[in-house]
């Protein structure tokens, strides 16, 4: 089996996990998306579509019994003596579909599928979530698994109004996730503080929950922020450094000084023997390599 049937079958599977957390359907056009990096023909489709019916999925438009074309499994393949299509080209581009659906990556495809995992956690009534909230401000932590798992979608929203921030989505999922643990925990040091007439007071334990998840995600992307500003800086005063080297050596006819690279470049001596060290150290692992 050769690497792109393992791949075609890795994606299979995730929309098979997909296909089920939406009560075993799925349409045609939903798969085309999903396998849409695979360049499948027709037949091939047909071959995925009956494999995903033989597993219980419900493909809408699909009709298993016009279909004559292979039933894929684990040990088939969709590939059965096709000749490798050669990657030369005389020049000319085909014209793009407009209408072709979009691309999307595996990435793409497993938040998807984490979205629908989460979205398809039985929700809690008003009641319900209530009384999970009043066992847990009483101190029974058995209750905690349950008010997170209420809580994902919250992390998913949330998240996705951070996308234009330059960090994966994925990650920040994770940081918020995280969010929501400081909350609960924050919430637990003083129960006392999130009732009103010793019920829940929802509104300000959702608006805490929500505060520890942004936290968690700003300080995340902060910390990605300085340090890629910092490497930017560190660069920075590295290209500086090795000008200013190169221009007092010629003037001087011998090596500048640390003491003296400080005083061409105003950059203070102790981060100047900093940024050498590194330099230092950054040869010295390529000599190991």
């Amino acid at each position: 089996m050769n690497m792109d049937q393992n791949k075609l079958l890795e994606c299979i599977e995730e929309i098979k996990a997909i296909a089920q957390s939406q009560q075993n359907q799925m349409t045609q056009e939903e798969v085309h998306r999903y396998l849409s990096d695979m360049e499948l023909k027709e037949e091939q489709f047909d071959a995925v579509y009956q494999y995903l019916v033989t597993n219980g999925i419900t493909i809408t438009g699909f009709h298993p019994s016009q279909t004559e074309g292979p039933v894929l499994s684990s040990t088939e393949t969709l590939y059965p003596g096709e000749p490798e299509v050669s990657t030369e080209t005389d020049g000319s581009q085909p014209p793009e579909n407009a209408d072709a659906p979009r691309r999307i990556s595996k990435a793409e495809r497993n938040l998807e599928l984490y979205r629908r995992e989460v979205s398809a956690l039985t929700a809690h009534s008003g009641a319900e979530l209530s009384a999970l909230w009043d066992c847990f401000l009483s101190g029974d932590t058995s209750a905690k698994d349950a008010l997170v798992h209420e809580q994902l979608d919250k992390v998913f929203r949330i998240a996705k109004t951070y996308e234009k921030r330059g960090i994966a989505l994925d990650e920040m999922i994770a940081e918020g996730n995280i969010g929501i643990l400081m909350g609960l925990e924050r919430i637990g040091k003083t129960p006392s503080d999130f009732r009103v007439d010793q019920a829940p007071n929802l509104e300000q334990i959702n608006a805490v929950i929500e505060e520890e998840i942004r936290l968690a995600i700003e300080s995340m992307i902060d910390s990605v922020t300085i340090a890629k500003d910092w490497e930017h800086t560190v660069l920075a005063k590295t290209n500086l450094l090795h000008e200013a080297a190169k221009y007092l050596a010629e003037e001087n006819g011998r090596a500048a000084t640390p003491w003296e690279l400080a005083e061409y470049t105003k950059i203070p001596l102790a981060e100047i023997h900093d940024i050498m060290g590194l330099s230092e150290d950054a040869k010295n692992i390529s000599k190991t390599k």
